[in-house]
């Protein structure tokens, strides 16, 4: 009778270690992630840099350029980010929408200078 008793609990023991891991590598499904990154946030501002890429991203030329902003951006060099953004709203590429969007970006860390200053020391 003992046997019989041990072997039901260890098909128990299984039956629940196997609902478990199923419960467990099942349960992350069905949830989406976000697919659009948000906007950065440098001192307060939001400086929307994936839109401005999601703007040009027909054009890999366009967005190296966007890159070296961003580059810029890292190493804490705001007006060089502006910069460069500005040499790229004045490229012939650029369509009406996409130079709506440079302007923007240039805007916005116009405020970041304001705040934060040309460079973060």
């Amino acid at each position: 009778m003992s046997l019989v008793c041990d072997m039901t609990m260890n098909v128990k023991q299984l039956l629940v270690t196997v609902l478990m891991a199923s419960a467990v590598a099942f349960s992350g499904c069905g949830k989406k992630q976000s697919s659009d990154p948000s906007a950065f946030e440098i001192s307060g501002v939001k400086v929307d840099l994936p839109k401005l890429e999601k703007a040009l991203e027909a054009n890999p030329e366009l967005l190296i350029v966007v890159n070296n902003a961003k580059l810029e951006v890292r190493y804490g060099r705001f007006l060089e980010a502006m910069q460069v953004l500005d040499k790229l709203s004045n490229n012939p590429a650029l369509n009406d929408t996409q130079k709506k969007v440079v302007t923007d970006v240039i805007g916005q860390f116009k405020q970041v200078v304001e705040k934060a200053g040309p460079a973060r020391p």
